[in-house]
């Protein structure tokens, strides 16, 4: 979403805004009926699913909630989401309820927080010039996405496909290579998230691209998402061709959006240098390749300090035995919050260097591509000295 807050009423922002805290709020009691629900049990007692709901819907709350924008600050924001799952916790007491709170459940609903807030830092714009006028370029297109309540039913469709179809992947998975027995929940509900996240990611890429495409035409506010006025559209028509584009941006000054007033210029919108697939994948080889030496050296030392240790150390043995005594699903989900909170660090710094590489191709020139970053600093547009072609230069 746009860093604009508050967005002005009615703008595309404002809209979409709404429709993300009104999800949240339906979510947010479909969670408390499920955990509130008089001895509600789901799973089997040998292959138990509890911890893996709890972590799944505050996770989906707290990446919903920090988009709400009730609460600026994002530490707050994750005290607020603990705190409400000590009090979903709490609630369980009720003896009418046939629940009992448990101590595991909140620290679950905790893993799932802090995996969907490291996710959501590592998802946040980046960058100080093409880059970052490529993340504003995709906020209002979310936004213009977002506002339409369509939208959000369509993300729900394919959560419920995604996880229809990942789930009877992960039945296999669990009976053929890993348990070779007739325990399904576990691994079938990690297939059925893992399919619901990749079909609802790659949903928001579509959705977002395509209002993308259409935002290039119509050219709207970088703050609010309000298309031009009358004037400005016909001025940046589609058929505008990239010179006009830089002639606009050379002599034109400027103007305050009519709706929220912040400053609208012609290079918001101008054309940028694309980045070339072989460049990104450059880009991230080296933080893939770190955070798989990070992973597999984590568990490496794990496990040969516990095992050197387990034998001479009474705590150590102690919380050995402790770990072993937890539920099947406890384990694994500590296992998935490491490898997810290291993956997130992984796109944080693959997100860092093709920011880094898109803004090195901002200050080059669209025709030939010429290092322009000694070009005439103080100018946002003009010629290349190779080529004789334009250039815009973002910053």
């Amino acid at each position: 979403m746009t860093e604009r807050f508050p967005p002005p009423i009615g703008s595309p922002a404002a809209l979409a805004l709404r429709n993300t805290r009104i999800v949240w709020l339906i979510l947010l009691l479909c969670v408390l009926v499920t955990t509130l629900w008089p001895r509600l049990a789901i799973g089997s007692g040998e292959s138990p699913i509890d911890k893996f709901l709890h972590a799944a819907a505050f996770g989906a709350l707290t990446g919903l909630f920090l988009n709400t924008r009730w609460l600026r600050s994002l530490w707050w924001s994750l005290v607020a989401m603990a705190a409400l799952g000590a009090v979903d916790e709490t609630l369980q007491m009720i003896p009418q309820l046939g629940r009992s709170a448990d101590l595991d459940d909140w620290v679950a609903d905790v893993i799932g927080i802090a995996i969907a807030a490291a996710f959501w830092m590592a998802s946040r714009p980046v960058g100080i010039g093409a880059a970052r006028l490529i993340g504003q370029r995709r906020s209002i297109a979310a936004d213009l996405l977002l506002a339409r309540p369509t939208a959000w039913l369509h993300f729900a469709t394919v959560a419920a496909l995604g996880f229809a179809a990942g789930a009877p992947l992960g039945v296999l998975l669990d009976s053929w290579f890993i348990r070779k027995g007739p325990q399904p929940w576990q691994y079938g509900f990690i297939g059925g998230l893992l399919g619901m996240a990749l079909g609802v990611h790659a949903l928001w890429e579509a959705g977002v691209r395509a209002h993308l495409r259409r935002a290039t035409h119509q050219q709207p506010c970088l703050a609010c998402g309000t298309c031009a006025s009358a004037t400005n559209a016909t001025a940046n028509d589609s058929s505008t061709t990239a010179a006009a584009t830089i002639s606009i941006a050379t002599t034109t000054s400027p103007t305050p959006c009519g709706c929220c007033g912040n400053p609208r210029r012609a290079i918001d919108w101008a054309p940028v240098a694309p980045l070339l697939g072989s460049d990104e994948l450059a880009a991230c080889l080296v933080p893939i390749l770190l955070s798989i030496i990070a992973l597999v050296t984590f568990s490496v030392a794990f496990i040969a300090i516990v095992t050197a240790l387990r034998l001479r150390s009474d705590f150590i043995l102690r919380a050995d035995t402790w770990y072993q005594m937890l539920p099947a699903d406890s384990r694994i989900l500590g296992d998935i919050a490491v490898v997810a909170l290291i993956g997130a660090c992984g796109l944080w710094a693959c997100r860092r260097r093709i920011a880094a590489r898109m803004d090195r191709c901002g200050a080059s020139c669209l025709t030939c591509g010429f290092d322009l970053r000694a070009t005439a600093p103080e100018a946002s547009a003009g010629t290349c000295h190779e080529c004789g072609g334009g250039f815009v230069r973002v910053s």
